[in-house]
């Protein structure tokens, strides 16, 4: 496809070095005579994507999930703009090499890497932000102890925990992985749950779901008991109250982010 309308996500630059390779990234969209618009992605609407075929995140990866939560169809593409300051999993150039990766790019020289998203409900309403990386499951404050319910099909078990992160495969190499989750192929059909720092003692012990996989129709319930209970995506999006007897159920979504892989 031939790119006709371009977005810029970027981060507000600190340094020269991010001032820098956002130059160059609009550097490279007016030679290559693209028609764009800058958002700053603390100030992201809905209405900047419209008409858009490329989005292209120009930060760390906490831009790049930004902008995937406004993204329906639209490609995805990430630019690193400190590489010695942000961390880059989902960057796929930086200012150095920008200029001739982004000529592929409008020469349609590029693959497509579908990247599977998670949507949630709760109580039955579909909340309104996919996660590429994972949904967090806590207590608004973080040393508040999580209580709460898992249920997957028809076994249930009580928690009491920091809370669950329900990730994707792009998410096992995030957050999930430092508290030991298993690491997926990108491709994964599947996605997986982990319990952070589960808690045990006289009534909360003995726990089968501290972490597993799950497949593509397989769906994830928490019940929550909770009084300043969250859902969030991806650690980038607004806060959902989930407050005590509320029932978040999660699972794949079947609309993919459509990253540029070069």
């Amino acid at each position: 496809m031939k790119i006709k309308m371009a977005l810029v996500v970027y981060t507000i630059p600190n340094t020269n070095q991010q001032k820098s390779a956002l130059k160059e990234v609009v550097k490279a969209l007016k030679k290559h005579e693209i028609s764009y618009t800058l958002a700053n992605r603390d100030k992201l609407k809905k209405s900047h994507f419209k008409n858009k075929d490329l989005v292209i995140a120009v930060g760390g990866d906490g831009t790049f999930l930004r902008a995937a939560h406004f993204i329906d169809k639209q490609l995805l593409f990430g630019v690193n703009s400190d590489i010695k300051e942000k961390e880059g999993f989902f960057m796929g150039a930086d200012k150095h090499d920008f200029q001739r990766k982004f000529g592929k790019i409008a020469g349609n020289k590029f693959k497509i890497r579908k990247l599977p998203r998670l949507e949630a409900y709760i109580n039955n309403k579909k909340i309104d932000t996919l996660a590429l990386n994972e949904f967090f499951i806590g207590a608004r404050k973080s040393y508040h102890a999580a209580k709460y319910t898992i249920q997957i099909g028809s076994r249930k078990e009580m928690h009491k925990s920091s809370g669950i992160l329900v990730t994707t495969p792009a998410g096992s190499y995030a957050w999930a992985r430092s508290c030991c989750g298993k690491t997926l192929p990108l491709d994964s059909k599947k996605y997986q749950f982990v319990v952070r720092e589960p808690y045990e003692g006289n009534v909360f012990k003995n726990y089968r779901f501290k972490h597993g996989l799950l497949t593509r129709s397989q769906k994830i319930s928490v019940i929550s008991e909770m009084l300043d209970g969250i859902l969030i995506a991806d650690s980038v999006s607004r806060e959902y109250r989930f407050k005590n007897g509320s029932k978040a159920t999660i699972a794949l979504s079947k609309n993919f982010l459509n990253a540029i892989w070069l």
